[in-house]
């Protein structure tokens, strides 16, 4: 695909939407790190109406389409499991960081979208009494569709494909590789997703090749997004 020849403003333009999508990622990482789940919907993601729709947050084991199914999950059902947590008052003992590196970034031909892949040494640490906690590592790919609105870049399409989960400061090597879904905490927190698939196959680490690194595009394409529809093994709804 040959790109379009843009002048120089275009292109200073196109460099200056880069460094603001990749603040838009940035900018989460902080609020996750803060727990800052309801303003990360609120600030960083898309607010129009046909954009919220079609809003989509994905991970190993499905989507939630939708910025109301992906409240539930991301922010209602998550401050549930932290109230009855052990602890003194909401999130005593809880660390969330997940910081994104490596960022891969691409925008549309026509300006309009862009697409984005990057990739996370992550922690999360979770209190199971008043003196214990269970920390673990989680190795992951984070890949985002963006859209302008109104002249900002927005979170459109976000997957979270966890690669691997370790224990800290236990040897990875006498741990459990796979865990079964009950024993695995990243599937329990998941929930039911509006739409249950295997999204990302850990088992053979990236042969799948999902979220696949962005390439140039000229526009928009639902069946190339990070979309629930760009997944190769995605299933119609009238055909399921």
């Amino acid at each position: 695909m040959k790109a379009p020849k843009y002048t120089d403003e275009e292109l200073i333009a196109r460099v200056w939407d880069v460094e603001e999508i990749k603040k838009v990622c940035a900018k989460r990482v902080y609020y996750v790190a803060n727990d800052w789940r309801k303003k990360e919907l609120e600030d960083l993601w898309v607010s129009g109406e046909a954009a919220k729709k079609t809003a989509s947050f994905g991970r190993n084991w499905g989507y939630y389409v939708g910025m109301d199914a992906i409240e539930d999950y991301y922010v209602n059902q998550h401050d549930k499991k932290i109230e009855a947590l052990p602890g003194k008052s909401h999130g005593d003992g809880c660390l969330f960081l997940h910081p994104a590196s490596t960022g891969l970034v691409y925008e549309a031909y026509d300006g309009k979208t862009a697409r984005g892949l990057w990739y996370c040494i992550s922690q999360e640490t979770l209190p199971v009494s008043e003196s214990e906690a269970d920390a673990r590592w989680y190795m992951e790919k984070l890949a985002i569709d963006f859209l302008k609105e109104d002249g900002k870049w927005k979170i459109w399409h976000l997957v979270i494909a966890t690669d691997l989960q370790s224990e800290a400061g236990q040897d990875y090597m006498k741990q459990k590789v796979y865990l079964p879904d009950e024993e695995n905490p990243a599937f329990v927190e998941f929930g039911t997703p509006t739409i249950p698939m295997l999204t990302h196959n850990a088992m053979y680490n990236w042969l799948d090749n999902y979220p696949a690194p962005p390439v140039p595009y000229r526009t928009f394409d639902e069946d190339n997004s990070y979309g629930p529809e760009g997944h190769p093994d995605y299933i119609a709804e009238e055909d399921r």
